[in-house]
């Protein structure tokens, strides 16, 4: 085995990497739903925040609102979710699944436990949640960083 130095504990080089070899299975998985790039965390992040912007999105997903456009006007178009003019600011439209794409967050649900059961194979409970809330952790300290960032810039 190659020696990495102090790429072992470079989390770039890691996520990097860790991205590299996990990219098949999260392929096979948008394939086997039959979605694109960007439409599982979109659905996912719809249905577990109803009624969310695409505004919302976009700053939630780390997406260029062009893109979370682009991707909202595809789902709809397959029926899979819907806007509707904003009750309490018209300015804005909200993003609610439809029973469609209920049905399908459910089967991303099910697949991404799956994938997940076999990508964790042999680590402890305890230890998954353990990475998960160190990941979580950094993007919330980051995402407060680039705000207060982005408002300096003002």
């Amino acid at each position: 085995m190659v020696e990495l130095g102090w790429l072992a504990r470079d989390l770039p080089f890691l996520t990097r990497t860790l991205r590299f070899l996990l990219r098949a299975d999260s392929d096979e998985m948008r394939h086997e739903l039959g979605l694109e790039p960007g439409e599982i965390g979109i659905l996912a992040m719809i249905g577990h925040n109803p009624g969310i912007s695409q505004n919302g999105l976009a700053g939630s997903l780390v997406l260029k609102k062009s893109a979370v456009t682009k991707i909202v006007q595809a789902l709809e178009k397959r029926g899979l979710i819907e806007r509707t003019r904003s009750e309490t600011d018209r300015r804005w439209n909200e993003l609610n699944l439809t029973k469609d794409g209920e049905a399908m967050a459910e089967q991303m649900r099910v697949a991404a436990i799956r994938r997940h059961d076999d990508w964790f194979d042999g680590i402890p409970e305890a230890e998954r949640r353990i990475f998960f809330d160190v990941l979580f952790g950094i993007v919330e300290k980051l995402a407060v960083e680039g705000a207060e960032g982005a408002a300096d810039d003002d």
